[in-house]
């Protein structure tokens, strides 16, 4: 008898246990219900759970109000999208002044640069033609060359023959014009003393000289055209040009010019000048 009591007491206990723990657990699950209540019911609702076990739906299912879920869903996805909208919206703007500002100050340098260069430019050229103009060719400083000039000589019979001199001269970019020149000027005193003289007419005066395939262009002025000599003079006149002119190798013949124009004949008798004459034409 005491065992079945013992039996008994036990089995009494462990029933207590038992719905003590069926107790907290429906106490847990009405919790958790009055808690999710509107998830809960809300997913009831859009199963048709009632519908699919039960064949009806409650009447405080089917009544229930699903709206606040769904705005405060709406709601979580509108602040979403404006959070990113704001952080777009914010950093181009940044970045748009930022480069704006780089290239304000990019063409700023630019234009600090130009005008710069604009002002180099500006004065360089007024020191140039100065530099050129004011320095002599070096090629020329200081250095002589040797000619040979042709004048005439009076043998003692009265005969007229040529004279040769050589004479150092300053070089310069323009060795003919300035033999000829010197060949007009005349003899010096020493050469006068030697017996040379000129038969070139007084006041003549060389005004251009070319030279281009081996003919060397010579213009003299009117006074040249007659001589006061007379044809002799003429001829001795000619032959002091020609031979004067044709030393330099790059001469082989001389066209005459009387101020610029050309002549068939010099002289009141007349001397062909209207062809190139050369050494062999004498």
């Amino acid at each position: 008898m005491a065992q079945q009591k013992k039996r008994s007491g036990k089995n009494q206990q462990k029933s207590g246990l038992a719905l003590a723990l069926w107790a907290l657990a429906a106490l847990i699950l009405l919790v958790i219900f009055v808690v999710n209540q509107k998830k809960i019911i809300s997913n009831l609702k859009s199963t048709d759970f009632f519908d699919q076990v039960f064949g009806k739906t409650p009447a405080f299912v089917e009544n229930s109000e699903t709206e606040e879920i769904v705005d405060q869903e709406i709601d979580k996805n509108d602040v979403q999208p404006e959070s990113s909208v704001v952080s777009i919206s914010v950093n181009p703007t940044q970045t748009t002044s930022s480069v704006t500002a780089q290239n304000e100050a990019a063409r700023e340098q630019e234009a600090q640069a130009t005008e710069a260069k604009n002002v180099q430019q500006e004065t360089q050229p007024v020191s140039a033609p100065q530099t050129i103009s004011q320095t002599p060719q070096p090629s020329t400083i200081g250095q002589t060359m040797n000619v040979r000039l042709f004048f005439m000589e009076i043998e003692s019979d009265g005969s007229v023959a040529r004279h040769e001199v050589t004479r150092t001269m300053k070089k310069s970019d323009s060795p003919l014009v300035d033999t000829l020149n010197a060949l007009i000027a005349g003899p010096t005193d020493s050469e006068e003393d030697d017996g040379c003289r000129s038969l070139i007419s007084s006041g003549t005066k060389l005004l251009g000289a070319s030279v281009k395939n081996g003919v060397a262009t010579l213009n003299f002025s009117s006074e040249f055209e007659f001589n006061q000599y007379g044809v002799e003079g003429t001829r001795g006149q000619l032959q002091q040009i020609v031979y004067t002119a044709t030393a330099f190798p790059t001469v082989e013949s001389v066209q005459f010019l009387i101020d610029g124009e050309k002549r068939e004949y010099l002289g009141s008798e007349g001397v062909w000048v209207g062809t190139p004459l050369n050494r062999r034409s004498f």
